[in-house]
C-alpha cells in the first residue's frame, strides 16, 4: 500500500510540472502577441501623425504658395523654433506637443525645417520656400519601414519631393526623389515598396526618415 502511495505521489509531481510548462508557454505566446499588437499600434500612430501634421502645415499655407510665413524669424530648434510655432497653433496633433517641441508616438523627435537648395560646389546653398522638410527620428524599423511606405499622392499629384532615410548614419543612406535627376541619386517610386523600405531601415531603433513635401 505503501508502494502505491508513493507512485500517484511521483505522478501528480509530473503532472503537475507538464501544466506549468503549458502554463509558461501560454503566458509566452500571450506576451509576443501583445507586443506585436502594441508594435503595430506604435507604427500606425506614427504615420497617422505624420499625415495630420503634414496635412495642416499643406492647408494652412497652400493659398499662399510658400511657406515663408511658418519660417519668418524661426528654426529648426530653440525657444522659437518652428515646433514651438506650430504646437502653440495646434497645428500638429495634441499629443506630439510637449514642452513646445515636437515628438511622435514612438518617442522621438520629429522636426520642422527649412528646404535648402543645396547649389552647385563652390556656391553659397540658398533657401527654397515652396518646400519644407519633416524629420523623424529615434523609429523603430517597423515604424521607420511603415513611414517610408506611405502614399503621399493627393489632388493627381505627389506632395513629397524626396525622402531621405538614415541620412546621419555612414553608408546607411537611402535617397528618394519625386523626380529623377540624370546623374544624381534617386529615382521616381512612389509609394516605397516594401522590400526596399525594409532594406532601407535599420534593425534597431534609432532610425531617421526626412521627408521634404512641396
Amino acid at each position: 500500500m505503501k508502494k502505491t502511495l508513493q507512485n500517484q505521489s511521483g505522478s501528480s509531481m509530473v503532472e503537475m510540472l507538464g501544466v506549468l510548462t503549458i502554463i509558461g508557454m501560454v503566458g509566452m505566446g500571450a506576451i509576443k502577441f501583445i507586443g506585436g499588437v502594441h508594435n503595430v499600434f506604435i507604427q500606425n500612430m506614427v504615420v497617422n501623425e505624420a499625415r495630420d501634421l503634414q496635412k495642416s502645415i499643406s492647408d494652412r499655407y497652400r493659398f499662399n504658395g510658400n511657406y515663408s510665413d511658418l519660417f519668418s524669424g524661426r528654426s529648426c530648434e530653440g525657444e522659437d523654433s518652428v515646433a514651438t510655432y506650430i504646437c502653440n497653433n495646434k497645428l500638429a496633433p495634441f499629443q506630439m506637443c510637449s514642452g513646445g517641441k515636437l515628438h511622435h508616438r514612438g518617442g522621438g523627435d520629429v522636426k520642422i525645417c527649412r528646404y535648402t537648395l543645396v547649389q552647385a560646389e563652390g556656391a553659397e546653398a540658398t533657401p527654397d520656400d515652396t518646400k519644407y522638410v519633416m524629420i523623424f527620428y529615434g523609429l523603430s524599423n517597423t515604424a521607420c519601414s511603415s513611414l517610408a511606405q506611405v502614399n503621399w499622392y493627393t489632388r493627381q499629384k505627389s506632395d513629397i519631393f524626396q525622402m531621405v532615410i538614415n541620412g546621419d548614419v555612414a553608408g546607411k543612406t537611402t535617397i528618394i526623389d519625386s523626380h529623377y535627376i540624370p546623374g544624381d541619386h534617386g529615382d521616381n517610386i512612389f509609394p516605397v515598396s516594401t522590400a526596399k523600405a525594409l532594406a532601407a531601415c535599420n534593425n534597431d531603433n534609432d532610425n531617421t526618415v526626412q521627408l521634404t513635401f512641396f
